[in-house]
């Protein structure tokens, strides 16, 4: 019996699983790296308003408007509320995967204050 070409065989059968596991890999850890992108500029952009309590309220939440835009992309929908010198952020993303056809969604909320002068960012 002639065994030439199995492990051709057996190499050709396995490797669009070898694929779909390593885009997957990829899939997962980029969406990972998406959503602590988005967790540090929420962090960030409280930290910017909790230093700049002082201003006009329009002008702060546009503002901070601004730098969520710059800095996140496919804001779905975003609630910013400044009351009580606390500052909450809730905010929804799209994200692409590879494997879905809809797109997926990364929901964050953060709050600020200040208390006994010093800045307070708790994730919700």
């Amino acid at each position: 019996m002639n065994h030439k070409g199995q492990v051709l065989t057996i190499f050709v059968l396995l490797l669009p699983i070898l694929l779909i596991c390593a885009s997957l890999i990829i899939d997962v850890g980029l969406s990972y790296i998406e959503k602590r992108t988005i967790e540090r500029t929420l962090e960030d952009t409280i930290s910017y308003a909790l230093d700049h309590l002082d201003q006009d309220e329009a002008a702060l939440k546009t503002n901070m408007n601004n730098l969520l835009n710059q800095n996140i992309k496919n804001i779905y929908d975003m609630k910013l509320t400044i009351e009580n010198e606390t500052v909450m952020i809730h905010i929804e993303t799209r994200t692409n995967y590879i494997f879905t056809k809809n797109k997926g969604i990364i929901k964050t909320a953060y709050q600020g204050k200040i208390i006994d002068g010093k800045k307070t960012i708790t994730k919700e």
